[in-house]
C-alpha cells in the first residue's frame, strides 16, 4: 500500500512520457493506449520452428517499435530504468494466475564474460519483479558453459550449433520433478530456450514452458 502511494506521488512530481507515443505515462511507464496495443501474448507455433523440448511458449510482444529500442538501449546502452516499463508489460498482458501450475522460473543465461561486461542479466531484470509480483519462485539454475555469438549474427544452421551443448543446470536437486517456466528477453528461432529446455528436462524437469517478453520470429 505504502508502495503504491510512494509511485503515485513521484508520477505526479516527475511525470514520464509513453515511449511509443510520447504522450504522458501512468506510473508505469505506459500510456494505457499504447500498452494495450503492444502488450498481447501470443503463442509461438513451435512445430514451424521445430522446438521439440519446449511444452509451449508465449510472447508478450512484437520485437519492434519501442518494445525493440528499449530492449536494445537496455542491452547496448546500460539503460537499466528501461526493465520496470518492460515489467509492467508483462503484468499487462499476462493474467494473474495463468503460470499456477508452475514450480519456478528460471532465466537464460548470460555468459559469465558477457554478464562481467554488461554488469547484469536483462532478462532478470524484467521477469524477476514480475515473477515476485504473480508470487512465483524465481530460480537461477542454468550456466552458459562458453561464450556463445549473438544469435541474430548467424543463419538458423549456425544458431544451433552455436547454442548446443551451450548450457548446463547447475542446480539439478531443484529441478527434478518440477514444472519450470523458461524465460528470456527476444524470442526469434527459439533454439536457446529449446536447447535450455532440453538440459532442464535431462536434469528431471516434467515440464518447461517457455515466455519472451518480444518475438522477432519469422
Amino acid at each position: 500500500m505504502l508502495k503504491d502511494w510512494l509511485e503515485a506521488i513521484l508520477s505526479l512530481l516527475f511525470p514520464q512520457r509513453c515511449p511509443a507515443c510520447r504522450q504522458w505515462a501512468d506510473s508505469h511507464g505506459w500510456c494505457q493506449a499504447c500498452m494495450g496495443k503492444l502488450a498481447k501474448a501470443s503463442q509461438v507455433a513451435l512445430a514451424i520452428h521445430n522446438l521439440t523440448s519446449l511444452d509451449e511458449c508465449l510472447a508478450v510482444a512484437d520485437y519492434s517499435g519501442p518494445v525493440q529500442r528499449l530492449i536494445r538501449d537496455m542491452k547496448f546502452r546500460r539503460v537499466t530504468k528501461y526493465a520496470e516499463r518492460h515489467s509492467r508489460l508483462l503484468d499487462h498482458a499476462i493474467a494473474p494466475g495463468r503460470y499456477h501450475e508452475i514450480d519456478a522460473v528460471v532465466p537464460v543465461p548470460l555468459h559469465a564474460e558477457r554478464l562481467k561486461e554488461r554488469g547484469f542479466n536483462q532478462t532478470a531484470l524484467i521477469f524477476k519483479p514480475w515473477a515476485v509480483r504473480q508470487g512465483l519462485i524465481w530460480l537461477d539454475a542454468l550456466e552458459r558453459t562458453r561464450a556463445t555469438a549473438p544469435q541474430w549474427e548467424l543463419s538458423l544452421k549456425e544458431r544451433r550449433k552455436n547454442s548446443k551443448g551451450a548450457f548446463k543446470v547447475t542446480r539439478p536437486e531443484l529441478i527434478i520433478g518440477k514444472s519450470i517456466l523458461l524465460v528470456d528477453d527476444i524470442f526469434t528461432s527459439g533454439i536457446t530456450m529449446n536447447e535450455c529446455s532440453v538440459v532442464l528436462k535431462q536434469a528431471g524437469a516434467i515440464k518447461v514452458k517457455g515466455l519472451a517478453l518480444a518475438s522477432g520470429a519469422r
